[in-house]
């Protein structure tokens, strides 16, 4: 549940900006957030803590000190009851100061949903800022409800899978809603709903080369068309790494289309063809673990058939 945030300003805009005990507070910030990295929780909670009586109106110092104690909560042991005490009185000072951050929202949620009762979660109260959430974004308020419910009953599930399909066809241009619907179905095991979310982003957009990528790919995953795959992947051979899409939704690795593409071309029984696709994303990337193992798997198979 924790989430490790990259927030606050660099150092030297700092020390340009505030002098003195606001300068020693941002210092603290910053090591508070270098500490919970590297998962020393003891050092970090001390520091965001001396960081927040520092400067007690400043958000994200209030998110760091709620994310470095539910993380020792989740932990379990002795302490865990005023951890997560602790967590949930950071978050809410936290939204209470900087209203209208989703992301704070969303940490808080996730407080509701997860701390035991007697620390102050309450499961409809989560759904309530989820709710609230998506009155302001449709997609992401819909996520952490559909998340929420996909951990419920049956029932909940289903209430789950409804939402997602629903929010799906309500963005069919928007990346980022089309991909986190798309791995959505990949948890579920729903692999046929995956493809229609892809499907959607391409018909609204078939010059976004990272859905095209992705069809491509669940295609080749499913062993599905492998014509058609390729008729997706190339369109992006062109292309070493595409930026980043809104919300910071993964690109594909430099090499990985042709990767892709020589998957396809096993399926279709053509070794020689899969080899050079093979060597061409290592070429492109020599790092590219995934492609080595198809090329070694191919090449022990090809000396087996020539025995």
């Amino acid at each position: 549940m924790a989430t490790r945030r990259r927030f606050g300003i660099p150092l030297l805009l700092a020390a340009l900006a505030v002098p003195g005990g606001r300068l020693a507070a941002q210092t603290a910030y910053q090591d508070a957030l270098a500490a919970f990295a590297a998962n020393d929780y003891d050092r970090a909670s001390r520091l965001a803590q001396r960081a927040a009586q520092a400067e007690p109106e400043r958000a994200e110092v209030q998110m760091l000190v709620g994310d470095v104690a539910c993380a020792v909560a989740t932990g379990g042991g002795p302490g865990a009851l005023a951890a997560w005490r602790k967590c949930g009185a950071a978050y809410r000072r936290g939204v209470e100061l900087a209203p209208d951050s989703l992301s704070y929202l969303e940490s808080l949620a996730g407080f509701l949903e997860h701390a035991p009762r007697a620390a102050g979660g309450d499961r409809d109260s989560a759904f309530r800022v989820a709710e609230g959430l998506r009155k302001r974004d449709d997609g992401r308020g819909a996520f952490l409800m559909a998340g929420m419910l996909s951990r419920g009953s049956a029932v909940s599930k289903l209430r789950a899978d409804s939402l997602m399909e629903a929010v799906g066809l309500a963005h069919p241009a928007d990346f980022g809603v089309a991909f986190r619907v798309a791995q959505y179905w990949t948890v579920r095991h729903r692999p046929e709903r995956a493809l229609a979310a892809y499907r959607r982003l391409v018909d609204a957009d078939p010059d976004d080369v990272l859905g095209q990528y992705f069809l491509g790919r669940q295609m080749v995953e499913m062993k599905l068309s492998p014509r058609e795959a390729q008729d997706h992947l190339v369109r992006v051979m062109g292309v070493l790494q595409p930026p980043p899409a809104a919300g910071a939704i993964p690109t594909f690795a430099v090499g990985a289309p042709w990767w892709r593409l020589g998957q396809t071309y096993e399926q279709l029984g053509m070794p020689d063809s899969a080899r050079w696709c093979f060597e061409g994303a290592l070429s492109l990337n020599p790092q590219l673990f995934e492609a080595k193992q198809s090329l070694d798997s191919l090449n022990r198979r090809s000396r087996a058939r020539g025995r």
